[in-house]
């Protein structure tokens, strides 16, 4: 029997493939993911860094100044803010919400630690009048405590407990100066404890002589500045729009003053006495309208911190104005006699000093020579018709050494010879000044009129005084004022 068997009957297909190649292929593929996994890392890598070298960490809030509770409620939200700006310190750059609520809690921080410092202040004051004995005026609640205290434990209780929050609170329980202190008994910030006008009033620095023979001494102009600076500075709100004091807010906003005779408050004065509008001129309104006056109002929409800046300068000197005017000069002891003489011998140089000067310059302002000389009296320059009354001998020596001098000298030589201490008769015709301001008296000469001119002291005799003029002897009893050198103050020009 034949054996049997199987028999492949299809079509054989030949195997091309190269199993090298295909190795190959997929070993560069799994090297290029890993290289684009690593180039990915490396990216991230670098992004990490580079935020971490611009990391944002979160500022610092002094607690100064506040008192324990408030303090304790601060460093609570600094606390989350730091933490808030901690976690996401790296993203802030990437994520502009996360930046802007970053921005925003700083800014609400710092209105918040405003607010607590200016509470903890007016604590403190409260507290700082009943230590000085003046408690009474303070308000008082319904079980007999001081209403600040009473007040303050509430906002305590309301926060420990969680009914409210802190700042509703506060607006619940308020302490500020306007209710916690006796309305008639408001006392503003700059009479408080350290009373600034009664501080000036006791220390004054100004001093001066009276006429009546007693030294005097006075709030000096320089202590009044540095006051009405201090209580301008405390009217001014803070970048935040509040006042640092609410004491200095109640005043404020509720200042009163008397314009006229007519009573109205210190915004109001402000735009009748010294609003001034885009041109720099006071307007004088008499009837502001709502708007002007929500321009100074710190909590409105309008407000305007620059002309709020101006209201604040405006009332801090009316102020000041007012608590100076009845606080005059005060006698405090007797001149001596030591002192009146040399006041007397001061008044006299200086009055000298000033009469030699006023003389001087109406002389040199004169337009010419012969305008600036006073004649002798009753004698005009026409020789001497009376030649006894101001006749004089001289020597020619004395005569000045100007071209008419030379011609004087000439013919006084022709005269009397060429000896210098020979004398010659002359007529004094006048006074005036040289060039140099100094007195001079002009001669002629008896013999032929030649005319000239000598110092002064060389003819004074009291008979040729007593003819001149009242101008003339003005001008001879002037004496010019020394000038001393500075070497600290020379010019060579």
């Amino acid at each position: 029997m034949a054996q049997e068997g199987l028999f492949f009957t299809g079509t054989v297909l030949k195997n091309n493939r190269n199993l090298l190649q295909e190795e190959a292929a997929r070993q560069q593929l799994a090297m290029q993911r890993e290289q684009l996994e690593l180039q990915k890392q490396a990216a991230a890598d670098k992004r990490k860094e580079a935020r971490k070298k611009n990391e944002t960490k979160p500022g610092s809030y002094s607690l100064d100044g506040m008192d324990p509770f408030y303090a304790e409620q601060f460093q609570g939200s600094v606390s989350e803010y730091q933490s808030f700006v901690t976690d996401n310190s790296m993203d802030f750059d990437d994520n502009p919400e996360l930046k802007n609520q970053k921005l925003k809690n700083e800014g609400d921080l710092s209105v918040q630690g405003s607010r607590y410092k200016s509470i903890s202040s007016d604590l403190t004051s409260y507290r700082n009048l009943i230590k000085n004995g003046n408690g009474d005026k303070l308000a008082l609640a319904e079980d007999g405590s001081y209403l600040f205290e009473y007040n303050l434990n509430k906002q305590k209780e309301a926060v420990n407990s969680g009914d409210m929050t802190i700042n509703e609170a506060i607006e619940a329980y308020p302490t500020d100066a306007q209710s916690m202190v006796n309305k008639s008994e408001f006392i503003p910030f700059y009479m408080v404890d350290d009373d600034y006008f009664e501080k000036d009033d006791q220390n004054r620095e100004g001093k001066f002589e009276g006429t009546d023979g007693y030294n005097y001494v006075s709030i000096s102009d320089d202590q009044k500045s540095q006051t009405t600076t201090k209580i301008i500075s405390k009217l001014k709100v803070n970048l935040n729009n509040n006042h640092n004091d609410s004491n200095a807010a109640a005043i404020y906003n509720n200042e009163q003053f008397t314009i006229d005779g007519e009573s109205m408050s210190a915004k109001e004065a402000f735009f009748l006495q010294a609003y001034e509008n885009e041109d720099g001129e006071v307007e004088k309104i008499t009837a502001p309208s709502q708007e002007l006056m929500d321009q100074l109002d710190p909590q409105s929409e309008n407000f305007n911190k620059e002309l709020s800046d101006q209201y604040a300068e405006y009332l801090g000197q009316k102020i000041a104005d007012r608590e100076y005017e009845n606080r005059e000069a005060k006698r405090s002891s007797k001149i001596s006699a030591d002192s009146i003489a040399e006041k007397k011998k001061k008044e006299q140089e200086e009055a000298q000093l000033q009469y030699n000067i006023d003389t001087y310059n109406d002389i040199r302002n004169t337009a010419t020579t012969e305008e600036l000389g006073y004649q002798i009296h009753d004698t005009k320059y026409q020789g001497a018709e009376n030649p006894q009354n101001n006749k004089v001998d001289i020597k020619i020596s004395s005569i000045k050494g100007t071209t008419q001098g030379a011609a004087m000298k000439k013919s006084m030589e022709n005269q009397i010879g060429k000896d210098y201490n020979g004398m010659a008769p002359v007529i004094v015709v006048g006074v005036t000044l040289d060039g140099d301001g100094q007195v001079v008296a002009r001669v002629r000469n008896v013999e032929d009129g030649v005319e000239a001119y000598v110092s002064w002291n060389k003819v004074a005799a009291k008979h040729i005084y007593d003819a001149m003029s009242p101008e003339g002897k003005q001008l001879i009893d002037y004496r010019q004022p020394k000038v001393e050198f500075d070497p600290n103050n020379h010019s060579t020009d």
